[in-house]
């Protein structure tokens, strides 16, 4: 009987030394588990989620495939499990061809390029806004001394990026500016190089220039007779997929937009770190690509203005017949996935 209870004794008090001990790793595991959740809301740890989303994106070689790349190069995707596969074409216009033929997943291009695959039995949607130049990003250059104002376009050769939203500004220039379009000669380009070697030819005496090649152009005496003030109208971009697409990859659509989202705050708030992050992409000079981040605005979203500029878009184009179809724009509108991540910013229709 006493050494039984010499026993209990001896349990009772190894049980009271453990207790410290017990409670120095609970408060351990408490906090690792915080310090683990803090890193993840940071970006240096991978989010929870179920399954990898696995994607093909095909984007532009320009400005609208930055925040892709940044999100690629900084480690957002890897943080939302995101696994995208990129495609990588001249303009925007052959993105959005390549998600029609079901060679990639998602596309991202201007407004008129853009609508320009609509209606018929098109299966686009747009579900968010993505980036758009600024007013002051993109400027008009001649390159003959006798072009004072847009008027003296006529009898004049100008670089034109048929299918793009380049050509609908063009088509607002004139259009604006009482130019008889049969008068301007437009010398159609597949890629912004060829654009450049008609520059340096002398054959061309107008191109629409920014961001990377904006320098080049002033170089070889181009000079500037205005920007999109000319026309009042700064192209928007936007993501577009297939509806069956959307059916079937919402909670991944929504960590991609997520991930976008991430992506573009860093390069507003960081442009020279993010053009440094993306050179080796493009092979041209951060110091180019950091001048262009600076003339788009970025942002995920889908406002009021964002419809209102894609619904006049489309009105414009299809009364003056750039485009096949007559359509709604409104048909080809799908928020629901930005509404489930970002409710405040979609403002459109409100």
């Amino acid at each position: 009987m006493k050494l039984n209870k010499k026993r209990s004794i001896a349990v009772l008090l190894a049980a009271l030394l453990l207790l410290p001990a017990l409670a120095g790793c609970s408060r351990q595991a408490e906090a690792e588990a915080k310090e683990e959740v803090k890193e993840t809301s940071t970006g240096t740890a991978r989010a929870e989620t179920s399954e990898p989303f696995q994607l093909t994106v095909a984007i532009d070689s320009g400005t609208f495939a930055y925040p892709f790349w940044v999100a690629e190069n900084k480690g957002i995707f890897e943080k939302y499990n995101i696994e995208p596969e990129f495609q990588t074409y001249a303009y925007g216009i052959d993105t959005v061809n390549a998600v029609i033929l079901d060679q990639a997943d998602m596309g991202e291009a201007m407004d008129f390029a853009a609508i320009s695959r609509l209606g018929g039995e098109s299966q686009l949607q747009f579900i968010a806004f993505t980036a758009g130049n600024k007013m002051d990003g993109v400027r008009l250059y001649v390159l003959e001394d006798g072009i004072k104002e847009p008027k003296d376009l006529e009898g004049k050769s100008v670089v034109v990026q048929k299918g793009t939203v380049n050509e609908y500004i063009w088509e607002q220039l004139y259009d604006q500016y009482d130019i008889d379009s049969s008068k301007v000669n437009p010398l159609y380009i597949s890629s912004t190089a060829v654009g450049m070697a008609l520059v340096k030819s002398g054959e061309a005496n107008a191109i629409w220039a920014g961001g990377e090649i904006e320098s080049q152009v002033k170089e070889l005496g181009g000079v500037s007779i205005g920007d999109y003030s000319l026309i009042n109208f700064a192209p928007r971009g936007f993501i577009t997929v297939k509806k069956d697409f959307i059916k079937e990859n919402q909670e991944g659509l929504g960590r991609l937009l997520k991930a976008l989202d991430e992506a573009s705050v860093y390069i507003n708030e960081n442009p020279g770190d993010a053009a440094e992050l993306i050179q080796a992409n493009f092979g041209i000079p951060s110091e180019n690509i950091e001048k262009a981040l600076k003339s788009i605005e970025f942002d995920i979203r889908f406002s009021n203005e964002d419809l209102n500029q894609i619904d006049s878009v489309t009105k414009w184009s299809i009364k003056n017949k750039l485009v096949k179809y007559d359509f709604d724009i409104r048909d080809y509108i799908n928020l629901d996935i930005l509404r489930e991540v970002y409710p405040e910013r979609v403002t459109a229709g409100k």
